[in-house]
Parts: C-alpha cells; structure tokens; sequence
C-alpha cells in the first residue's frame, strides 16, 4: 500500500492564482509540483554570481553562502523532471474529492498503529469470586451494599447486616433488625471506615461502631423508609420514601442540619460528589437535582434534569472531572445520561436497552461500568468519552441491583436478585506491550501534542 507521502503526490494539484475559490493549503504541510523552480534556483545563486571573488583573493563563504550553496547541491530532479525537495505553500486539488490533509492523515495511521501495540485492554471472562448472597432483596430503590476504606464489604441480607472483610475473608454480623418488617433499606460507610450507617424500613437511621460492632445512636426525622445515604466528611445525608432530603450533622446533638424539599417522589439515589461541595439526588418522580453544600439551608437547587423517563436511582461522579455526573434511568428509560454541573447542560445520552441500576466509574482509565436487569442482567463496560461500549460482563441470573468498588479501584462487586454477589476485576491497571512505552497522549513527538497548525 503507498504511503500518505505517496498518495499525496501522485494528486494533481493546480494554482490558486488561476481559479478565484481556490482556498491557501497547509502552510507548514505543502506540495511541491507547483514550485517555480528556475525562479528558485536564480534566487539562491544569483547573489554569489553577482559578487564574484578578487582576483588571486581567498574565497572565504559565509554561513549563508555555505547554506546557499548546501541548498543548491540538494536541489535536484528525479528521473520524472520532479524535486526531491523543493517545497510550495499553496494549492488545491483539482478534483471534487475534499481536501485531506497529509498531517491529518499521518495522524490517522499513527493512531491506528499505536492503538494495539499500546493498550492492551483485558476484560474477564467471568467473576473472579462468588459469595452467596441469600436473602438479599430484590427492590430496586432500595441501596443495600457498600464497600469500605477498610476494605469491608458491608451488605444488608433480609433483616441483617454483614461485614465481610476481604483482606481475611471473615464475617461478622453487625446487626438484625428486632422486627421483620423494619428491615435495613441502605447502607453507607463513612469517609473514615469507622463507622456504617444503616437505614430501615420505619424510617430511621442508625450509626454503628464498626469495630466494637455497637451502636453509636439514632437520627430520626423521616417519615418513611430511608433507601439511599450517603456521607460527606461529619455529614451524614438521608433521602427517603417521603421524598424529603435531610442532612444530619452526626457530631451535633441536635443533628438535623437541614432539610431538601425539591422531589415529589421517593429519593432513591443520593451521591456527594469527591470534593463535597455538590450533592445529586435522584428520585422516582424521573428527576435528578444538583445542590450545592454551601447553600443547603435553604430547598433551592442548582441544577434540576427532567431528561429521564423513569426513576434515577444510579448516579456517579466523574474521578477525574469534578463537574460531571453520570445518571440512570430505570426500565422505561434505559439511559445512561452524562451531565456537565458547570453549565447544567447533558452531553450525552446512550440508550442501552436494559434498566440501569448502578453505575461506577473506573479511577485509572477513562471508563464507566454500568449495572443492568431486564433482560440481559448484565455488567456493561463503557469507553468515555465516545461512550462506545467496550463489553458485557454475564454471569448473573437476575437483575444485577447493586455496584460498589474496592479501596484500590481494581475490583468491582456485584449484588444482584440472584442472591449472589460476584467480584469482579474489571478495574485493574491495564497490561501495556513493553514497560518502556509511553501512551499515545505523552510521547514527546506525539501528533496528538505537538499541534503544527
């Protein structure tokens, strides 16, 4: 196959001077069968013919007069009467086929050479581990694992709540609930690991000791059951049935800080983003809100998005974009919808024809996994920003309703209607082809870094 250099020659090419709309090329990228050459050839010689030597005097050259004369040996033509060197700045293809630009297309070849040889992306083929989850819960708005600092797994199964440690792989029983119909409806480990909040069917919400395995105290202030929580440094905060919000500060006796009034359904996601200047709030009414923390005090929103068409429970912060959010929509929506908090617009929608239940994203690659059911039940792998899918992870049986991430970012747990709950190492630092190698975007000579137009 000729190269891009080949092609290009072998295009015909026609001055601008003759045609009114021919438009100037790529100054830095030109074509050379238009260069006058005699002109060119006169120009670099001409000035050391018309200053010949004295007689009997020492020819000494200047550095420009060694350039010239450097130049002129290298001026050359091929066997077609071509230059091998000469360069013009200007030109247009005769021809209707658009204009392509050489650094365009060395750009285009560079990436599809390095984009395999580079990257190597491993996805597994199933689940590196499996736990048996019985009695988990099959409800969708209900939030019912979480994985801690501390590298505990906590989970709510029927009406008890587990922690399993995943560097030892024991199991304790933190606690289970007295009432049958006051079972655990969400759990969230706080910022330091040291304690586990766990909401209940009756509307109240519990703080326990993890290590003494004891409970600390009891927030109330709800009217209904509390299916999402989520903890921002020594603020806890609770969206519940009754389609209120209430931010509790646990070191305050008086804890109920404030209280959100925007939903008209139950709240059945909730999610501070890493900084914890930004709360999104997902509810059955279809609706996703943005609040920001310096402004709780009062029930005004930065950001309301009606775009979904069922209930956003799944919603997650981008890692390394502080200002983007990702969202999901239930079984009549099926969306995975990007959102931008800076200017409040969606960047983007995919449709992935399954109820979205969770949403996760990678922290060492530009990747967003995606919990389903109805009816692949399936783990889906995405690429951001081209949001092209990258794989379906199978193995699950029923609707996969829970997605939390290991301390180190590596590993994925799954809980699902199954009443299992599968590891999975989609996260881990990906294998590159030599050590030495950089990525495309850090090569010094890169086209991707070293932008010539």
């Amino acid at each position: 196959m000729a190269s891009p250099l080949m092609r290009l020659r072998d295009r015909e090419w026609y001055s601008p001077a003759s045609n009114e709309l021919a438009h100037p090329g790529d100054r830095f990228i030109p074509t050379r069968c238009l260069m006058n050459l005699d002109f060119a050839r006169s120009s670099l010689t001409e000035r050391r013919r018309r200053e010949p030597a004295a007689i009997d005097s020492p020819v000494i050259l200047t550095p420009k007069d060694e350039y010239r004369r450097r130049v002129e040996e290298n001026m050359r033509l091929d066997s077609e009467g071509k230059p091998r060197r000469m360069l013009v700045f200007r030109g247009s293809p005769r021809n209707s086929k658009p204009s392509v630009l050489l650094v365009d297309e060395m750009m285009k070849d560079q990436q599809a050479r390095l984009r395999p040889i580079d990257r190597i992306r491993h996805v597994p083929k199933s689940a590196d581990r499996i736990l048996d989850g019985t009695a988990l819960l099959d409800d969708y708005y209900l939030n019912l694992m979480d994985w801690g600092k501390n590298n505990i797994l906590a989970v709510a199964l029927g009406r008890s709540v587990y922690l399993w440690n995943a560097t030892n792989n024991s199991v304790q029983l933190l606690l289970t609930a007295a009432d049958e119909d006051d079972h655990p409806t969400s759990i969230a480990w706080s910022m330091d690991a040291k304690t586990v909040a766990v909401g209940f069917a009756r509307s109240r919400v519990e703080i326990w000791d993890a290590i003494e395995l004891q409970q600390v105290r009891i927030l109330e202030g709800h009217s209904a059951r509390v299916g999402s929580l989520s903890w921002n440094q020594n603020v806890l905060t609770s969206g519940s049935h009754d389609a209120s919000i209430i931010n509790h500060d646990v070191r305050s006796s008086h804890h109920l800080a404030s209280r959100l009034r925007a939903h008209s359904e139950e709240v059945c996601g909730l999610k501070w983003s890493g900084g914890g200047n930004l709360l999104a709030s997902g509810g059955n009414d279809n609706l996703v809100h943005v609040w920001e923390s310096s402004k709780m005090g009062s029930s005004k929103y930065l950001h309301r998005y009606s775009d979904h068409c069922a209930a956003v429970r799944a919603l997650a912060w981008c890692p390394f974009r502080s200002s983007t959010l990702a969202s999901g929509g239930g079984t009549a929506d099926q969306c995975i919808k990007i959102w931008n908090t800076q200017t409040g617009k969606c960047t983007d929608s995919i449709n992935t024809s399954a109820q979205v239940c969770a949403l996760e994203w990678n922290r060492h690659e530009k990747e967003i996994l995606s919990a389903h059911g109805y009816s692949q039940n399936q783990l889906s792998l995405w690429a951001y920003p081209s949001m092209t899918k990258i794989a379906d992870l199978t193995g699950h049986t029923a609707r996969v309703l829970h997605l939390s991430q290991s301390p180190d970012g590596c590993t994925v747990a799954s809980a699902a209607a199954d009443e299992t709950i599968r590891f999975w190492k989609v996260f881990e630092h990906q294998p590159r082809r030599g050590s030495s190698k950089l990525d495309d975007e850090d090569r010094l000579f890169s086209f991707n870094r070293t932008h010539i137009r």
